[in-house]
């Protein structure tokens, strides 16, 4: 089956890649269909079937491994702090035993690595509730509240929320297992045609490496100057592993390790 439709995860964190993918290449869009969503709405849309390709969840692709090829070579992935997947928390971490957790309606791998974070490293009991209400809305009735993407980045930087303890749940992974942890991926539908989806990664490596030597013309141009400064964007690009060695693999096998473990795989 010809690969045609592309899910876009429309975050700070991959712009780069998509601006280098989509407008040196005008053919880019003509030949494919971008689908915009957040990382839990992307994954919905690739296990359906309603779209052919695209980053996704890690957490996705270890549940599914029969519906998807790995697209090699690409990822959203830190060897430590990632700076945009932060426990926010009115109390020390350990302090929240027998407590009820939010986790943002967006997440689905960062909510699994919560759950590896308190309760395999921490050893706390804990339940973790999905929501949709702005942070200090739900930190109000809850102790602590997980944020991903650019919803943390703005909130880690808000000084109204000095009073709250931040948890970058890729510092603590990393110093847990010393091994990068691979946040998202890029997977393309087994249907899809070998050649095609070649074609696609070949795109990609070329968005990629020219993505990585060009940050800060990338930052300038973006329309996330409106949140962030360019310092800022420029220097949490740098933080991000955009790659997929060996490395990473040992990083996701890991992480599959743990969440069935836990009983969440």
């Amino acid at each position: 089956m010809v690969l045609k439709k592309i899910g876009r995860i429309n975050f700070a964190n991959l712009y780069p890649i998509f601006y280098c993918l989509e407008n040196p290449h005008k053919a880019v869009n003509e030949h494919y269909e971008f689908t915009d969503g957040v990382p839990s709405e992307i994954n919905a849309l690739l296990r359906k079937g309603l779209i052919d390709a695209g980053p996704s969840s890690s957490i996705e692709y270890l549940r599914n491994p029969h519906l998807y090829n790995l697209i090699d070579g690409h990822s959203v992935s830190s060897f430590g702090r990632i700076m945009s997947i932060i426990l926010f928390s009115r109390a020390e971490i350990e302090a929240l035993d027998g407590k009820t957790v939010l986790s943002s309606y967006q997440a689905e791998t960062s909510t699994g690595l919560l759950q590896i974070v308190l309760r395999k490293f921490y050893n706390l009991n804990v339940e973790i509730k999905t929501s949709r209400a702005p942070l200090m809305e739900g930190i109000m009735e809850h102790p602590a509240y997980l944020l991903i993407g650019d919803n943390a980045l703005i909130e880690a930087a808000s000084q109204q929320n000095n009073a709250l303890q931040r948890y970058d749940l890729g510092t603590i992974w990393y110093e847990q297992t010393g091994v990068p942890f691979v946040f998202a991926l890029w997977i393309s539908r087994k249907r899809c045609e070998g050649s095609e989806v070649a074609e696609l990664q070949t795109k990609l490596d070329a968005a990629k490496a020219q993505a990585v030597e060009s940050f800060d013309s990338i930052a300038v141009k973006s329309p996330y100057t409106r949140q962030f400064s360019t310092e800022t964007l420029v220097s949490y690009w740098r933080t991000i592993s955009y790659d997929l060695t060996g490395k990473h693999m040992t990083g996701l096998e890991l992480f599959g390790k743990y969440l069935r473990e836990l009983g969440l795989l």
